[in-house]
């Protein structure tokens, strides 16, 4: 996984997804407490899956210790989400 430099810092009681494609580094960030904003976010993870996104939980202000997860985590600091590249 790729360390995500970031000068954001993720509010108490909020989530942030990075979704790290060819065309940059497109963020979503999200408040616990809001059913409408986790639901996007939970939506757009699931879609990102779909093409083929890789997802990592991941802690600290610059993401390098993390682990892969599968599912949306609500709960989550922050989310990256990595297109998988193609061998070959």
């Amino acid at each position: 996984m790729t360390a995500v430099a970031d000068d954001i810092t993720v509010p108490a009681g909020h989530g942030l997804m990075h979704e790290l494609d060819k065309t940059g580094d497109t963020r979503v960030m999200w408040d616990r407490g809001n059913k409408d904003e986790v639901e996007a976010a939970r939506r757009q993870f699931t879609d990102l899956k779909k093409k083929g996104f890789i997802a990592y939980r991941a802690e600290g202000k610059e993401g390098t210790r993390g682990e892969v997860i599968r599912d949306f985590d609500p709960d989550a600091e922050r989310i990256i989400l990595v297109k998988q590249l193609v061998g070959g």
